[in-house]
């Protein structure tokens, strides 16, 4: 590479350098930089991933790449602002070329598709797997992140999904409009979607929507008299490129992992609920990542692999969208291009007004989706990568709501990688972050890193995505378990042994402030705001050396951010089973059942007694009154779950799906006064039969 740079070098020197940018300086460094080869060490049972230059070598492509256009060249200039890291071209021609020197690079196994894979014997690193604002810590907050009533606006008499931001839907599997119920049936092949009618206290089947083979559901929405279903599909669509065995096996390299999935969008009108009519479908390049509805738009993202091990990568290096049969590729002004990425996965977006039957707009980043948040003022996708100096970085892309779909505005940078989608916020005006670092330390051609170097930050970003204030070296050697951003407040919690609440100011952009901590046993895993300066934790009870195996719902007072108490713990095992809940990695789990009550789910097994471990699976209902918290009710789902999917409530009646091993998709309903199981219902039944 150093030779090809050479003759970049002799052929452009017509163009001015600065002067430590002078031809023997570039040389000396190259010099320098060839005996630090780096290589990552390998994760068992996972692909190989290599970093095959050194930081300072990186460091001088990138500003010889500058000056030059090395890969990119200055042919079709890119629409780019001043000092932009991301390139949007009028025509296909660039990034055809991209993909050529992709394709290249991939031939001297130097594709890493944005991030790396590292011994588990070296270090750990978190699942990377949100938020309503209220006067939680003091602040009065406005705009569309004022607290998320805990029904988000709607009907008080019947639930809506537990979601990050007000005015921002969430898919979900079950959703209600407050007679009929929509659910998701896992697993289930014949009839995937089951509308119930819960008239006069009772529930009962009055359709199922079948789809075709090899579509796979992930959620549903429900907008007025629109139904709305994403999944994945097998890429077996006439308008999709189809691939043979001989493909398959050409191309599924041991360096790189081909996904074949697809994501398509159904929309059914349901004005008969007993008879669902499909008015609109569309297929976009890519496995669904994530979605949210605003309104009537909906807005999904998928992560599309181009593969450039194939000696045909030209003809799928464009994202493509089919819309009610009509196929057609994302316009190439829709396209952006990370110009230090060696990414060959696109995150594409599709905007699609549900209400109305036009075509969706699509945009796309050349660039690895981690995560989506998004509130009614702003969309933004994450990548975690690594940057020229081995160091973890989160990417972050900027895309405004235009009346048509979503635009690209920019992109930023910070150290670390984020624990979830509620790690980030945005108010209109400042993007706020949440990350986790793991410190990385290079010894000659070695690179390890220590839970022990382990550090945990904050940084504040403007529109123009540059950081303007950060908090950083927080709780060192511990990982971020949970985050919420309340108003110009930021409650962050940490872990390692003990559970270090972190109150933080934002009401400076420039210099948010650690007011308070607190450090009690276990951790929070899912924060959520309540009124009157009170914040709810669902998590892990624990000891001074660590987790005990039990559960715990705690209720902080955050009012006085220099002294945040934890006021009341409530056991989910007593000290008598083991117990655990998802609604660390599944927050619409959480149940709103009203501005001060709520629902969690627990799975719980007795510690062992020489008999066999008693399993029980419930929702536990909670209130906060008057500064407390009790538990309220504990509904016992029976015997024989296999997962408990989710709920919602209509009036008083309390409704969980969920699965049961071996037979299928069950809806449960209880009555919240007297608390009496009052029904079931079969929505599917599997069918294991050859």
């Amino acid at each position: 590479m150093k030779k090809d740079i050479i003759n970049a070098l002799d052929e452009k020197m017509q163009v001015k350098l600065p002067e430590n940018l002078n031809k023997e300086n570039i040389l000396s460094e190259l010099d320098n930089a060839e005996t630090n080869i780096i290589e990552m060490p390998k994760k068992k049972n996972m692909a190989k991933k290599i970093l095959p230059i050194a930081a300072s070598f990186m460091v001088v492509v990138g500003l010889v790449g500058m000056y030059f256009g090395l890969g990119m060249g200055n042919k079709n200039a890119p629409i780019t602002g001043e000092g932009a890291e991301v390139a949007k071209y009028q025509s296909y021609d660039k990034i055809y070329e991209r993909f050529d020197e992709l394709h290249e690079e991939s031939k001297k196994g130097n594709i890493f598709n944005g991030f790396f894979d590292y011994a588990e014997e070296d270090f750990m690193v978190g699942d990377t797997n949100a938020a309503p604002e209220s006067a939680v810590g003091g602040n009065t907050a406005t705009g569309d992140n004022a607290v998320n009533s805990m029904n988000g606006g709607a009907n008080p008499n019947h639930g809506t999904t537990n979601t990050q931001e007000k005015d921002v839907d969430e898919g979900d599997i079950i959703k209600t409009d407050g007679r009929y119920l929509y659910v998701v049936n896992t697993g289930g092949t014949d009839a995937p979607v089951s509308i119930v009618d819960t008239a006069n206290g009772e529930m009962k089947k009055v359709a199922d929507i079948t789809l075709e083979e090899g579509k796979n559901i992930t959620d549903i929405y429900i907008c007025n008299n629109r139904l709305v279903i994403l999944g994945n599909c097998h890429r077996q669509n006439e308008n999709f490129k189809t691939y043979s065995t001989d493909d398959v096996a050409e191309i599924y390299t041991d360096s790189c992992v081909v996904s074949w999935g697809d994501t398509f969008v159904s929309v059914y009108d349901i004005t008969d609920k007993s008879a669902p009519v499909k008015v609109t479908e569309f297929v976009q390049n890519g496995n669904l990542k994530s979605s949210r509805m605003i309104g009537s738009k909906l807005y999904t993202v998928s992560t599309y692999y181009v593969n450039v091990y194939d000696k045909n990568y030209r003809d799928d290096c464009i994202p493509e969208i089919a819309f009610n049969g009509a196929c057609e590729k994302v316009p190439a002004e829709g396209i952006s291009i990370v110009e230090d990425t060696k990414s060959t996965t696109y995150a594409v977006i599709t905007t699609l007004d549900v209400e109305k039957d036009k075509e969706p707009q699509c945009e796309a980043v050349l660039g690895e989706c981690n995560r989506l948040y998004a509130s009614s003022k702003g969309m933004f996708l994450s990548e975690t990568d690594w940057d020229n100096e081995t160091q973890e970085t989160t990417k972050i892309y900027r895309f405004e709501y235009t009346e048509k779909g979503v635009e690209y505005k920019g992109m930023g940078k910070v150290p670390g990688f984020i624990n979830n989608q509620f790690s980030m916020s945005y108010d209109g005006e400042f993007f706020r972050i949440a990350t986790t670092l793991d410190k990385v330390t290079v010894d000659g051609d070695s690179v390890s890193m220590s839970m022990g170097d382990r550090v945990n930050n904050l940084y504040i970003l403007n529109n123009d995505m540059k950081i303007i204030g950060k908090v950083e070296d927080l709780a060192k050697g511990e990982l971020i378990e949970s985050v919420r951003f309340v108003g110009n407040m930021a409650y962050v919690v940490t872990f390692r042994q003990t559970d270090p609440l972190f109150v933080i100011d934002l009401n400076d952009p420039k210099n948010p402030t650690v007011k308070g901590e607190l450090k009690i046993p276990g951790f929070s895993e899912y924060l959520h705001p309540m009124a009157d300066g009170l914040l709810v934790g669902v998590g892990r009870d624990g000891t001074s050396s660590g987790t005990n195996g039990d559960s715990k719902v705690s209720l902080f007072d955050v009012s006085n951010p220099y002294e945040p108490k934890e006021t009341v713990s409530l056991y989910v095992g007593n000290g008598k089973a083991f117990s655990y809940s998802s609604i660390g990695i599944n927050h619409k789990l959480f149940i709103n059942l009203s501005e001060t009550e709520f629902a969690v789910p627990f799975t719980m097994k007795a510690y062992w007694s020489g008999k066999h471990p008693e399993l029980v699976n419930c929702y536990i209902r909670y209130k906060v009154q008057n500064g407390t918290l009790c538990e309220v009710q504990r509904y016992d789902l029976g015997d024989n779950v296999g997962i408990i999917l989710g709920g919602t409530y209509i009036d008083n009646t309390f409704y969980v799906v969920l699965t049961r091993t071996g037979q299928g998709v069950e809806v449960m309903s209880f009555d919240l006064e007297t608390h009496e199981e009052t029904g079931r219902l079969q929505t599917c039944k599997w069918d294991f039969k050859s």
